[in-house]
């Protein structure tokens, strides 16, 4: 389909989207459809050599803790380029925000294997479920909403990542009127331009 790209998919198991009335009639939609979160990498082939190796960013027994996260929603890659220059590569389809607590659990074990290696070249891009830019939501979910995207920029700040945002809302709900900019990319170790 993608000839100038190698492609590494990570499948979940089902959808997390919450717990009130509409996010369970989400939740049966979903299952009617066989939906599942998907996270799905493509590495350039002039940029990146072929034989990329996924790894494993938890140990085992961190498996009931992640729940859902721990299947399909975190691709770890360590990629070479073609010029042999190492660079781990991570996609991440974070647990929704009502879930503070399961995207703190992930956040925490993808910085410890930041911090395993500090000078490796890293790339990490997301659907965070957080937000720099934010519109449209409901005052009542705003201190939630304060409190993972502080996390998050808390978490760049201390891995002295270099962030990324996306110039544009990622996310609109056309119904609420509401739009944010949910997907980031963070690097360490890379110089990046905006081009």
């Amino acid at each position: 389909m993608f000839p100038m790209y190698k492609c590494y998919i990570a499948a979940g198991s089902h959808v997390d989207v919450g717990n009130d009335e509409n996010d369970r009639t989400l939740v049966e939609e979903y299952a009617r459809n066989k939906a599942q979160i998907t996270v799905v990498t493509f590495l350039h082939k002039q940029v990146f050599q072929t034989n990329a190796l996924a790894r494993t960013w938890y140990k085992p027994r961190d498996t009931s803790a992640l729940e859902l996260m721990a299947q399909g929603r975190v691709s770890w890659l360590e990629a070479k380029t073609q010029d042999n220059v190492s660079i781990s590569i991570v996609n991440v389809h974070q647990a929704i925000a009502k879930r503070h607590d399961l995207q703190r659990k992930v956040t925490l074990l993808l910085r410890a294997m930041i911090d395993t290696a500090l000078t490796q070249r890293q790339i990490m891009r997301s659907d965070f479920n957080v937000a720099l830019s934010r519109y449209g939501y409901a005052q009542s979910t705003s201190s939630l909403y304060d409190k993972v995207d502080t996390f998050f920029q808390d978490f760049v700040h201390s891995t002295h990542g270099t962030l990324i945002e996306s110039e544009v809302h990622t996310r609109r709900d056309l119904l609420r009127g509401s739009n944010a900019s949910l997907d980031h990319i963070i690097t360490w170790n890379l110089k990046c331009t905006n081009t």
